[in-house]
């Protein structure tokens, strides 16, 4: 996929060294703290290291992070994740806007905590995961809200909500997380970008503004390349979301706190929206989730 000129490698104590800066870095060992997180932005060359003590999560909040692992191509994107297993050496770049939660688990703890088991069993051990609709975003929220606290109850929950994520996730066959070959940059931005924000407000000028196109322009594109509006768009991803919630037995909002979940503003058109698209109301779902 690409060569990687910057090859990082291990010295005696325990630091990192990255041949193009020659800066220190601890490495997680080295810390009070088996698991640590930081949000991360990549630049466009390519660079590369491996680290034998802990494996490595990194989730896309925006943008997208191609990566090859072991020779083995693939990219963090959307609700696309990859899972670096400890000493595995791989290479990673990333183009314009980016933003990545990247999560450092010592190794040891995963296999005693039944993590990597999780992984295994779930992802079936492969690097590329996607996530389902709902987690992913709930797990960058918690991740926030929690680190600050550094104690044993916040790495308790932050592992009960990692393996909430492996068990809703499965192997990645390849491409990126929204099934479409070969889509502009601009575009996987853009939609990345608004798929972890589906309970939020957005507007066409808010995507325009992550694509850096105009509104026309950006018309244009959703037009050619996935066939249909921005908004279109938009709203489907809504009602998938939705659909997700609907049939998680471990969520039970009301049918209002999950409207506005996924960025409807009311019940009503909520409603109107999931039966148009569905054939079903949203709580003939909850009653029966394999009815559909």
């Amino acid at each position: 996929m690409f060569t990687a000129g910057d090859q990082s490698r291990r010295c005696a104590k325990g630091f990192i060294i990255a041949k193009s800066t020659d800066k220190l870095c601890p490495s997680i060992c080295e810390t009070e703290d088996p698991m640590q997180y930081s949000m991360r932005q990549y630049r466009p060359e390519a660079q590369s290291h491996s680290h034998v003590d802990f494996h490595q999560i990194i989730i896309s909040e925006l943008g997208k992070l191609e990566m090859e692992v072991e020779g083995r191509g693939g990219e963090v994107c959307g609700r696309q994740l990859a899972f670096v297993e400890a000493g595995k050496t791989h290479a990673y770049r990333a183009e314009g806007l980016n933003r990545f939660l990247v999560l450092d688990v010592d190794a040891d703890l995963a296999h005693r905590t039944g993590l990597e088991a999780l992984w295994h069993r779930h992802g079936s051990a492969a690097t590329y995961l996607e996530v389902g609709l709902g987690h992913q975003r709930g797990l960058i929220a918690l991740l926030q809200a929690i680190a600050p606290l550094r104690d044993h109850e916040s790495q308790t929950d932050m592992l009960d909500c990692l393996k909430t994520l492996l068990l809703r996730s499965r192997q990645s066959l390849g491409g990126n997380a929204f099934g479409m070959a070969a889509l502009p940059s601009r575009l996987l931005r853009t939609m990345a970008w608004a798929e972890a924000r589906l309970g939020e407000d957005i507007t066409i000028i808010d995507m325009a503004t992550i694509a850096a196109q105009s509104e026309s322009s950006l018309f244009s594109a959703f037009q050619k390349h996935v066939g249909t509006s921005p908004m279109r768009w938009l709203t489907e991803q809504r009602l998938q979301m939705a659909m997700a919630l609907l049939r998680d037995p471990e969520i039970r909002l009301s049918m209002s706190d999950l409207a506005n979940a996924v960025g409807f503003a009311d019940q009503s058109a909520f409603s109107r929206a999931f039966s148009r698209r569905f054939g079903c109301a949203p709580r003939s779902i909850r009653r029966d989730p394999a009815a559909f």
